[in-house]
């Protein structure tokens, strides 16, 4: 595979955290050689109870004054599926590599030092797992730049920030809040002081999610020899989501609890929206709060959002968000070039600052 460059999405954050603790600080600390968290097996936060998959921070360095991280998700003995391109086959074929399988180091199989025990040992402590997802963020001060993964967001990045410098490290102390605040451009804060909002218009699609219902009697257990049965309460789809909130706040109480779901409504394709606008004119307080709304929906999970401008003129979602692009390398191996990653990032956060696009003296709210 030959080197090759590609747009990629990097998003502004400004990190807030009770106490005015500073999160470049935070981070440094716990993952200085001195600190609790110094080495990743010390830093890996358990997805669930379920099954082997962890959340940690990998690699950890400085660029230029910045502080960046590499954060991964790993799932022991997973499986990887492949497929073996024949082209005189009626089709190709596809089978699954198991971690197991993978190579070892060649320092070790070619190490005449060690005794076999000893390579044995040695294949244990390094041994290799397929990687699941990677995300990249730097941090100066509280302002954040992310590169996200299709399975790691801003979301899970926060999670793991509030459980590494809380839980895991007790760098922020207990009932603290981490936030990743989302910041629109300047130029989009002079539309909206140029022209008041009109109306807005925010929708989500309508998912669920799957429950156990408690109020469904469990069938009573059968001894049989040489037999196991397993029975469970009755399972069922409980609507979940913003729009599922839109609806709580517009239905009588407990109606969503009420449906009796036995399938998923993730490819239902059912859309909620919410309009919040005034009648030909409004108060100056009214003004205040249908603008104060518009600017709040940054905080928002993506979602569509239309802002209407008095007089014409709208924002969309997209725009309540500073995010900008930049260029990143692929290197022969098809792993990032992170040295050439870091000063992209570096550049456009510090291009943001320099242009006022950031308020370094004041965070956002």
């Amino acid at each position: 595979m030959r080197s090759a460059n590609k747009s990629k999405t990097i998003h502004y954050k400004s990190v807030f955290i009770t106490g005015d603790i500073i999160i470049q600080d935070a981070l440094k600390k716990a993952l200085s050689k001195d600190g609790v968290a110094a080495k990743p097996a010390n830093r890996q936060q358990k997805i669930n109870n379920d099954d082997d998959a962890v959340t940690f921070i990998n690699r950890f360095s400085e660029f230029n004054g910045m502080t960046f991280c590499q954060l991964v998700i790993l799932e022991t003995g997973k499986k990887q599926p492949f497929i073996t391109v024949d082209d005189e086959a009626e089709y190709y074929s596809i089978d699954s590599l198991a971690s197991e399988k993978i190579p070892d180091s060649k320092e070790i199989e070619e190490s005449e030092n060690l005794s076999a025990e000893q390579i044995k040992a040695e294949k244990a402590r390094k041994r290799r797992e397929f990687l699941d997802s990677m995300l990249y963020f730097g941090v100066i001060g509280n302002h954040m730049v992310v590169l996200q993964s299709s399975s790691l967001r801003s979301r899970e990045l926060e999670s793991h920030l509030s459980w590494l410098l809380g839980t895991c490290t007790t760098i922020v102390p207990a009932n603290s809040m981490l936030v990743l605040k989302d910041k629109p451009a300047e130029s989009v804060y002079e539309k909206m002081r140029a022209k008041p909002v009109k109306s807005i218009k925010l929708g989500a699609p309508l998912t669920s999610e799957l429950h156990n219902d408690p109020s469904a009697p469990i069938a009573p257990r059968t001894e049989m020899t040489e037999t196991e049965e397993t029975h469970a309460n009755k399972v069922r789809f409980v609507p979940q989501g913003m729009a599922a909130s839109i609806l709580k706040a517009a239905l009588p109480e407990g109606f969503l609890e009420k449906l009796d779901l036995h399938d998923s409504l993730d490819d239902a394709n059912i859309h909620v929206a919410l309009e919040i606008t005034y009648l030909r004119k409004t108060t100056k307080i009214g003004q205040t709060v249908i603008d104060s709304v518009a600017t709040s929906l940054r905080h928002l999970p993506e979602s569509d959002v239309v802002i209407n401008l008095q007089g014409g003129g709208k924002i969309r979602g997209d725009e309540l968000k500073l995010s900008g692009n930049i260029s990143v390398k692929s290197m022969e191996n098809g792993l990032i070039d992170e040295g050439l990653l870091f000063h992209e990032m570096h550049n456009w956060l510090i291009s943001k600052i320099s242009a006022s696009e950031i308020d370094t003296n004041q965070e956002a709210t």
